[in-house]
C-alpha cells in the first residue's frame, strides 16, 4: 500500500523551497547583489533533499544524499564564480547560495519526519533574509564595547552557570541557598541589560527603555530597577527615561501578580482586585507624566546611551537578594502564622511572589482568612517599593533620584492607605 506520509513530506519539503525562494526572488530588485538561483530552483533544491534520503532508505545508503549535498555546493560554486567573472563592479553575495544548501538540509528534515523543526528553522531563515536592511543597521551601531560586552555575558551564561551547584545550603529549615539560582538571577539581571540595550538601539532611548520596563515587570521588576539605576550613571540625559521604566516595571508588578493569583485561586480574584490593582495607578500616571516631560524636553542628540557591562554589581546584589530572602524565610519559620504580617514585610524586601503565592496557597487550604491574605500582600508590597526605592536613591543619578521619589512616594500612600482600609 502506498504510504501517504510519504507525499506530504515531499510535498512540505517542495514548499519550504518555495517559500524561501519566493523571499530570495524578490530581492533581486537589489542592485548590487548577485543570485544564482530563484524561486524555482529553491523549490527543486528542497525537494531533492527529500528525495536523496528516499531513495537512499531503499537502497540502504545515505550515499545518494551526500553525493547531492556535495553536487548542490559545487553547482553554486560555480554559479556564484560565473557571476564574479560577468560582474566586474559590486559585491558578490553569498546569502542565496548558503540558503540554498539550507533549503536541501531543510528538505532532508522533512523526510526523517522533523517537520515541526524544518518550518522552524524556516521561519528562522525567513527572518533572517526579511530583515537585511535592519541587521546591518544594528550592526553598524555597534562597538567594540558592545561586542566585548557580549563576549563576556556568554562566557558567563554558556561556561560558568551550568556548572555551579543546583542544591540548596543551610540550617535544617533553611535550606534557601542555591548557588545555580544566584548565578541565574545574576544572569537575569545582565540579560535584561542586554534587551534594554537591542531595544534602545532599534527604536531609540524613549521607546526603548519604556517597553524594557514593561518586560522587566513581567520577568522582575526588582532586577529591571537595579538594571536601570546602574545605567543611569553613564547616561545622565536619559534619567528621566530610566526612572519611567522603572516605574513601568512596578506597576505591571501588580498586574503580573494579579493575573498569577486570579489563575492559582479564581474564588479570591475579586478579593484580590483593589488591594493588586489600586497601587499600580498612580504609578502609570507618573511615568506617563515622565514620558510627556521627556518627549518634551529632551534634546535626542545630547548624549550617546551606552553598554557598560558590570559584572560585579549584579553579583553583589546577588548575593545581597540572598541574603535578604533568607532572612525573611527564618523570619516566616520563627514567628509562624501568629507573624505572618511581620513575616509577610521582612520577604516583601527580597520578593514579593513568594510571600503572595504563599498566602494564596493558605487561604486555598482554608487556613487563612482574605482579610489577612489581602494584608500581608500590601505589606509586601510597602517593603517591595521601599526595597526599589532605595537602590535608586542610594545608587542611581542625581537626577533620576528626583524622579523616583514622587512616584515612591504616591505608591506608598497609596498603599498604606489601603492597609488602613482592610484593617
Amino acid at each position: 500500500m502506498t504510504d501517504i506520509s510519504v507525499f506530504y513530506r515531499l510535498a512540505l519539503a517542495l514548499g519550504i523551497g518555495f517559500i524561501i525562494g519566493l523571499q530570495r526572488e524578490h530581492s533581486y530588485f537589489d542592485a548590487n547583489d548577485s543570485h544564482p538561483a530563484g524561486v524555482r530552483t529553491f523549490a527543486l533544491s528542497g525537494l531533492l533533499g527529500a528525495l536523496l534520503p528516499f531513495i537512499g532508505s531503499l537502497m540502504g545508503s545515505q550515499v545518494p544524499f551526500i553525493v547531492g549535498f556535495i553536487l548542490v555546493g559545487l553547482l553554486l560554486m560555480t554559479s556564484h564564480f560565473v557571476n564574479g567573472q560577468a560582474k566586474k563592479e559590486g559585491i558578490i553575495g553569498l546569502t542565496t547560495s548558503v540558503s540554498m544548501l539550507l533549503v536541501y538540509l531543510l528538505g532532508s528534515l522533512c523526510w526523517f519526519n522533523r517537520l515541526l523543526e524544518a518550518c522552524a528553522i524556516m521561519v528562522g531563515l525567513l527572518s533572517l533574509l526579511s530583515f537585511k536592511e535592519q541587521i546591518h543597521s544594528f550592526v553598524q551601531k555597534l562597538s567594540k564595547e558592545d561586542i566585548l560586552a557580549t563576549i563576556k555575558f556568554a562566557v558567563i551564561t554558556a561556561l560558568v552557570l551550568p556548572f555551579l551547584p543546583n542544591e540548596f545550603y543551610g540550617p535544617t529549615g533553611l535550606k534557601v541557598l542555591n548557588p545555580f539560582n544566584i548565578g541565574l538571577f545574576v544572569v537575569f539581571i545582565s540579560g535584561i541589560s542586554f534587551i534594554g540595550y537591542v531595544l534602545v538601539k532599534i527604536v531609540g532611548p524613549g521607546k526603548g527603555i519604556g517597553i524594557t520596563g514593561i518586560l522587566g515587570g513581567i520577568a522582575s521588576s526588582t532586577a529591571l530597577t537595579l538594571n536601570l539605576t546602574q545605567r543611569s550613571r553613564g547616561n545622565q540625559s536619559y534619567s528621566g527615561s530610566l526612572a519611567m521604566g522603572v516605574i513601568l516595571s512596578w506597576s505591571v508588578m501588580y498586574i503580573r501578580l494579579f493575573i498569577i493569583c486570579s489563575l492559582l485561586c479564581p474564588s479570591i480574584m475579586m478579593t484580590l482586585a483593589i488591594p493588586m490593582l489600586v497601587p499600580m495607578i498612580p504609578g502609570l500616571m507618573y511615568a506617563a507624566y515622565l514620558k510627556y516631560k521627556e518627549d518634551k524636553t529632551r534634546n535626542v542628540a545630547s548624549s550617546t546611551f551606552t553598554n557598560p557591562f558590570e559584572l560585579m554589581p549584579a553579583i553583589k546584589f546577588g548575593l545581597i537578594f540572598t541574603a535578604v530572602l533568607f532572612i525573611a524565610n527564618a523570619a516566616r519559620v520563627f514567628f509562624g502564622n501568629e507573624g505572618l504580617l511581620i513575616s509577610s514585610f521582612l520577604a516583601g524586601f527580597a520578593d514579593m511572589d513568594a510571600i503572595a503565592l504563599s498566602v494564596i496557597e493558605m487561604n486555598a487550604n482554608n487556613s487563612l482568612p482574605e482579610k489577612q491574605v489581602v494584608l500581608s500582600i500590601l505589606f509586601a508590597g510597602i517593603a517591595n517599593t521601599i526595597t526599589k526605592g532605595s537602590m535608586v536613591i542610594l545608587f542611581g543619578e542625581k537626577t533620576m533620584k528626583k524622579a523616583i521619589i514622587p512616584a515612591m512616594v504616591l505608591i506608598l500612600l497609596v498603599t498604606g492607605g489601603l492597609i488602613g482600609v482592610y484593617w
